[in-house]
């Protein structure tokens, strides 16, 4: 299992696993596991927030200590309480293994999804996935005070919530694999509401103007962040909308596909479906 926890906030199952990240930024590309493949066994992986980075980048050599705290604030901030947030860090990070774990079963249960592929999510998709852990039953383990009060870790989870926009990236990315490198970017936008059977999928062409105005909405609209609207690596362009004409439709979402245009002919409007099925709220 492969888990990690970004500088921000979003979930990523890789093989058996979930990363979170932050949302807002544009996803970038898979990574590469080392070694030429998946690991035989499981693998834990954490990224820590931001503040844990620095926390431990911390230069702690004796050179450091000799100049003391007044001349290195940072490693008075790292020493204090070391002998609790060390332990604490080892729990918290052994407990959201399992809980990922879990997660990540239950995930590729409900989206049908195959051993190869890896799911990443932000912002509402964070949401989407708590809220499903929840309704089945999964309890996510509570980050512990020392670690938030030594600004350590923070929960997300409030946020994300409030997010009016979210990611749910599907990727191959073990190396050896057939499919390596395939991958699909849905970003969607929980206030435009776009009845089911409305609900069309329009394909985009850079340069055509039967779709250029569905595609300067996303380009200037709150999917921006989350849409990649280049087409290097080969890549597809669509969206979803309501089916009005181009440049007056209300998008939904919109869908970036390297090598996966079939997944997203098949079961893009399923997938946005069940987003919102999970969604809180």
């Amino acid at each position: 299992m492969d888990v990690s926890k970004t500088g921000g906030k979003a979930y990523d199952i890789q093989g058996s696993a979930v990363i979170r990240q932050t949302g807002g930024a544009s996803p970038a590309s898979p990574s590469v596991k080392s070694g030429g493949g998946r690991a035989m066994g499981p693998v834990d992986t954490v990224f820590l927030s931001e503040q844990a980075s620095r926390a431990l980048s911390v230069d702690l050599s004796a050179k450091a200590f000799s100049m003391g705290a007044t001349a290195s604030p940072e490693l008075a901030a790292a020493v204090k309480d070391m002998d609790k947030i060390i332990p604490a860090m080892q729990r918290h990070g052994e407990e959201a293994s399992r809980y990922m774990e879990k997660l990540s079963a239950l995930a590729r249960d409900k989206f049908g999804l195959g051993d190869n592929v890896s799911i990443m999510t932000s912002g509402a998709g964070n949401a989407m996935l708590d809220n499903l852990a929840k309704e089945n039953g999964l309890e996510k383990p509570e980050i512990p005070e020392i670690l938030k009060e030594s600004g350590l870790l923070k929960d997300d989870s409030e946020a994300d919530a409030q997010s009016r926009t979210g990611l749910l990236s599907l990727s191959v990315t073990a190396a050896g694999d057939p499919d390596f490198g395939k991958r699909m970017d849905l970003a969607f936008d929980r206030q435009a509401k776009v009845p089911a059977d409305k609900q069309t999928l329009v394909a985009l062409t850079n340069g055509d103007p039967a779709t250029a105005g569905t595609s300067n909405s996303i380009k200037n609209g709150v999917l921006a962040g989350l849409t990649d609207l280049g087409a290097g690596d080969g890549a597809s362009l669509f969206a979803i909308t309501d089916g009005g004409k181009d440049g007056k439709a209300t998008v939904a979402a919109s869908i970036r596909s390297v090598g996966m245009n079939d997944r997203v002919d098949s079961s893009a409007l399923d997938l946005l479906k069940m987003i919102g099925n999970y969604l809180p709220g």
